[in-house]
């Protein structure tokens, strides 16, 4: 995805080129199958870039949540960390479908404004943090949450959908077609939630790999609906980076005024 299509928040807490790359994180295997109890092992890719699966900076992965076929936490075996990238392995065991993910704990940034000056001041603050330090002559106080998660889901043998469950906290995307199931000139859903309900509006944009070697992006774009359904269809098998973006005013939280969270999520299509 181009820089253009990164949702910088919605106050201009944070400079552009801050939140400019994209996140995520690329398997070695989406699906993977071994004779029974043998498991196999895996490695994936952590990184951040402006090019979609171009090495630029490392992502830490020491932290990327495993989740289970059976729905339990678990955390790589072995992680590195690079100049470019990170890389962590896992040994999938049971059959079925892990989702890896890296999420962050919810942010709070705010920006004013001061009389007589041309450029507003950013604050790595809440809204009543950055309140109590704002000079006299400071208005125009804004605060923003911010959250993000980095997902990909890998299967072992047969799929099934214990780690695709909700938690019903912040902004989720819900598989509707399995991850294992996606396929080119098929249409895929998911359904995207905020806090548990569903989310109308909410921009997604879907880039298959190869943008170094191709003039356009080519991206896919699609808007939810008022159930918070999307889809779209991939037009050839490969991998692809799907990222969605979310801005709302929010009320009654004394720390923020609104909230700007996204997910990235890698997958792949299989051939049909």
């Amino acid at each position: 995805m181009k820089k253009t299509l990164v949702l910088a928040l919605a106050c201009g807490v944070l400079s552009h080129s801050a939140v400019a790359h994209d996140r995520w994180i690329l398997p070695s295997h989406f699906t993977v199958s071994a004779e029974a109890g043998k498991g196999v092992w895996i490695t994936s890719d952590v990184t951040a870039s402006n090019q979609v699966f171009q090495y630029d900076k490392p992502y830490g992965s020491e932290d990327v949540e495993i989740i289970t076929p059976q729905g339990k936490k678990q955390w790589p075996s072995s992680s590195y960390k690079g100049s470019r990238k990170s890389v962590f392995d896992y040994q999938l065991v049971a059959d079925g479908t892990y989702k890896l993910q890296k999420k962050t704990s919810p942010r709070y940034y705010a920006s004013y404004k001061v009389k007589g000056e041309d450029k507003p001041v950013y604050s790595r603050a809440d809204k009543e943090a950055t309140k109590a330090k704002m000079p006299a002559n400071g208005y125009d106080l804004v605060g923003v949450m911010s959250f993000s998660r980095v997902e990909s889901y890998v299967t072992l043998n047969k799929p099934n959908d214990t780690a695709l469950a909700p938690t019903g906290e912040y902004l989720e995307l819900i598989p509707v077609t399995h991850p294992a199931d996606i396929v080119e000139q098929d249409v895929a859903e998911f359904k995207i939630t905020y806090q548990g309900k569903p989310v109308s509006g909410a921009e997604v944009s879907v880039v298959k790999e190869g943008t170094v070697y191709r003039n356009q992006l080519n991206a896919t774009k699609v808007t939810s609906d008022n159930d918070g359904m999307v889809s779209f269809t991939p037009q050839s098998a490969g991998r692809y980076l799907l990222h969605v973006e979310y801005q709302q005013p929010i009320k009654g939280n004394p720390l923020a005024d609104k909230v700007n969270n996204e997910i990235f999520l890698t997958f792949e299509a299989g051939l049909d």
